[in-house]
C-alpha cells in the first residue's frame, strides 16, 4: 500500500514536470521565456487557469479544445505529461524496487541494494529523473527542429552537481584524487576558451559560414519539419545546412574545426600541468591527496569526490562527441555531428559519472533499427538529429549498467581508471 502511495506521487510529480516540459519544448527553440508570460493558448492569447492546467486531466476534460476560443489542442501535451510521469515512475521502480543497479565502477564503489532506498537517495534519484526528464525535451526539440536547447542539459549537470553536494551517492562512480584534479584543470581551461571568445581573441568555429537565423518558426504555422534545416546548438538558434557545412558554402571545414581544437588547448595544457604536480611534486601530491582522505575529512572528502566524478563525466562525456566531431571533420572535410550533441552527453556524464556517457555513446548507433523507421517514415529527410539516440542510448545504460558493466568495464577501468 505505502508503495503504490509512493508511485502514485511519483507519477503525478513527473507529470507536472511533463507540463513544464511542454513549455519548455514549445518555447525554447523560439527564443521565448520560459517564466513569462504566463501559460496561455497561442491563438486567443487568454490566460490558462490552474484549474484548465492539470496534467493529462484537464486536456480530457477540456475535450481537447481551448475553453475560451475552442482551438484544438495538440496531443503532444497530455502525451508529454504522461511519458515523464510514466519515465519517472519506471525510474522508481528499476531503482528501488526491481534494484537494477547493484554495481559501481570505482574503488569503494560497489553498492548495497538493501540499503538504498528513496529515503537516502532522494538527490540522486531527482538528479537522474530530471536527466532523463531533459534528455526527453532535448530529444523533442532535437525531433522537430533539429536544435538540442542547451540550457535544458545545463540544468540537468547543475543538479548533478548539487546531489553529490547534498548527499554523495553510489551510482556516480567514484574517481581518484589525480583524475579529480586533471578534471578542475580542463574545467578551468574551458573557461579560459570562453574567457577568449569573449575577448573576441578567439573566434567561434563555422561562424562564417552562410545562412544564419534567428529562432526557429513557431509550430502554429504547420511548417514540415523536414523543411527545417539542422542546427545544433544554442539557444533556439540555428543555421541552415548545419551539421554538414561542406567547402561548397564559403568555408573550409577542416580550417574551421582547428578553432575548436584552439578553443580546446587551454583545457588540455592546463589538465597536463595538474596531472604533473600532482604526481610528480610529492607536497602537492600529499596536500591534494589529503582532501579526499574521509577519515581526516569525512564531510568534504565525500562532497570532493562527488564533485571530482562530476567533472569527469562532464568531460569525458563531451569529450566522446566533439572528439568524434573533430577527428571526423578531418578526415572528411565536411562537419559531423553537431555541438548541440557534445552538450547531450556531456550533461548525461555530469549526473552519472564517466561510464555512462560512455557505453551510451556505443549504444546510440545499436538504437539503427528505429534510425531506418525514421527514413522509412520520413524519406525525403537526408540529415537526422543524432540528440534522440543518445537520449535511447543512455536510458538504455543507465537500466542495464550492471550487466554492460560486467563485460567492458575493466576495458573502461584502462582507459579512465
Amino acid at each position: 500500500m505505502v508503495e503504490a502511495i509512493i508511485i502514485f506521487f511519483v507519477f503525478a510529480f513527473g507529470a507536472c514536470v511533463g507540463s513544464f516540459l511542454n513549455v519548455v519544448i514549445y518555447r525554447v527553440p523560439m527564443g521565448q521565456s520560459i517564466a513569462s508570460p504566463p501559460s496561455h493558448c497561442p491563438v486567443c492569447g487568454h490566460p490558462i487557469r490552474w484549474y484548465d492546467n492539470i496534467p493529462i486531466l484537464s486536456w480530457l476534460l477540456l475535450r481537447a479544445r481551448c475553453r475560451h476560443c475552442r482551438t484544438p489542442i495538440s496531443i503532444q501535451y497530455p502525451l508529454i505529461e504522461a511519458a515523464t510521469g510514466l519515465m519517472v515512475v519506471g525510474l522508481y521502480a528499476a531503482y528501488f524496487l526491481a534494484k537494477v543497479r547493484t554495481l559501481g565502477l570505482g574503488p569503494g564503489d560497489p553498492v548495497r541494494p538493501a540499503a538504498l532506498d528513496l529515503a537516502n537517495a532522494l538527490p540522486m534519484f531527482v538528479a537522474h529523473a530530471g536527466l532523463l526528464c531533459a534528455l526527453l525535451a532535448s530529444a523533442a526539440v532535437d525531433l522537430r527542429y533539429y536544435v538540442v536547447p542547451l540550457p535544458v542539459m545545463w540544468t540537468a549537470a547543475a543538479l548533478g552537481a548539487v546531489a553529490v553536494l547534498i548527499q554523495p551517492h553510489p551510482f556516480l562512480p567514484s574517481v581518484p584524487a589525480t583524475a579529480a584534479a586533471v578534471s578542475a584543470a580542463a574545467g578551468l581551461g574551458l573557461l579560459a576558451g570562453l574567457w577568449a571568445i569573449h575577448r573576441g581573441w578567439l573566434t567561434p568555429s563555422f561562424i562564417d559560414a552562410p545562412d544564419r537565423e534567428g529562432p526557429v518558426t513557431p509550430p502554429a504555422r504547420k511548417e514540415q519539419p523536414s523543411a527545417r534545416r539542422r542546427r545544433k546548438g544554442g539557444k533556439g538558434r540555428r543555421r541552415r545546412g548545419s551539421v554538414g557545412v561542406t567547402a561548397a558554402d564559403g568555408v573550409n571545414p577542416r580550417l574551421e574545426v582547428l578553432r575548436e581544437v584552439l578553443f580546446l588547448a587551454p583545457a588540455f595544457v592546463l589538465a597536463i600541468g595538474a596531472w604533473a604536480l600532482v604526481t610528480k611534486v610529492p607536497a602537492v601530491a600529499a596536500g591534494w591527496g589529503g582532501l579526499f582522505d574521509t577519515a581526516a575529512h569525512p564531510l568534504l572528502a565525500p562532497r570532493l569526490s562527488g564533485l571530482g566524478g562530476v567533472l569527469f563525466g562532464f568531460l569525458i562525456g563531451g569529450l566522446w562527441i566533439w572528439g568524434t566531431r573533430i577527428l571526423a571533420t578531418l578526415a572528411f572535410g565536411r562537419e559531423a555531428m553537431g555541438m548541440g550533441d557534445v552538450h547531450i552527453l556531456a550533461g548525461v556524464g555530469a549526473v552519472t559519472g564517466w561510464a555512462v556517457p560512455s557505453l551510451a555513446f556505443f549504444l546510440a548507433p545499436v538504437s539503427g533499427v528505429l534510425i531506418v523507421l525514421y527514413l522509412f517514415i520520413r524519406r525525403r529527410q537526408r540529415e537526422l538529429p543524432y540528440g534522440p539516440w543518445l537520449a535511447v542510448g543512455t536510458v538504455l545504460a543507465m537500466l542495464f549498467y550492471d550487466s554492460l558493466v560486467r563485460y567492458v568495464g575493466p576495458g573502461l577501468k584502462v582507459l579512465f581508471g
